[in-house]
């Protein structure tokens, strides 16, 4: 692909994203409602399978410095989600190497995003940023009548709710995301040689 293609796809992908993302297209979770499914992320992931590896990991960095522009919620919220979507993408050039079917590329995407982002978690909740979390985590055990938890119980169980948020926000993710991208590739592959 010529590089003026290439990059005008970058920028068309990372402007889609950080318009959904000005536009505040996220839907909150229920359990832990500081996390939010960004429908922002579905851009990123099919400039993944478009573009290949350096495409979709430029546009989720053009993504997530524009995060910083936007207001996110903490210093660490556009590197997590940066962190979330490579898992993801590194999950995939995992199981394209086993299988080429679509269930394949799932799995991966979505268990390497959980596994990678579990130790991560922990990390920010419990030793990087054990000020913010931790009081926002223990006020929600209170209010689900679960008392007298540990600061490591209730990382622990934070970092249980987030693998189930990750679960989620990567399967809409690469649910949305891969059709989008099989359509895209039908319809660009003139432009995409």
């Amino acid at each position: 692909m010529q590089r003026t293609k290439y990059l005008s796809l970058v920028a068309v992908f990372a402007a889609a994203s950080g318009a959904l993302t000005e536009l505040h297209v996220m839907f909150p979770f229920p359990l832990l409602p500081f996390l939010e499914f960004d429908m922002a992320e579905i851009p990123d992931m099919v400039a993944f399978l478009l573009l290949g590896p350096e495409g979709g990991l430029l546009v989720t960095l053009i993504h997530c410095l524009l995060l910083y522009t936007l207001g996110a919620f903490t210093v660490f919220s556009p590197v997590m989600k940066f962190l979330a979507e490579a898992s993801m993408y590194a999950g995939i050039l995992i199981a394209r190497r086993l299988s080429s079917r679509t269930s394949a590329l799932a799995a991966g995407a979505i268990g390497s995003r959980i596994i990678i982002m579990l130790f991560v978690n922990f990390a920010l909740f419990y030793i990087i940023m054990p000020n913010i979390y931790l009081p926002t985590a223990n006020l929600a055990m209170r209010i689900l009548h679960l008392r007298g938890l540990s600061p490591v119980e209730i990382a622990l169980l934070l970092v249980g709710i987030t693998g189930l948020f990750n679960a989620i926000a990567g399967a809409i993710t690469f649910g949305v995301g891969y059709p989008i991208a099989r359509k895209l590739s039908n319809a660009l592959a003139p432009a995409l040689r």
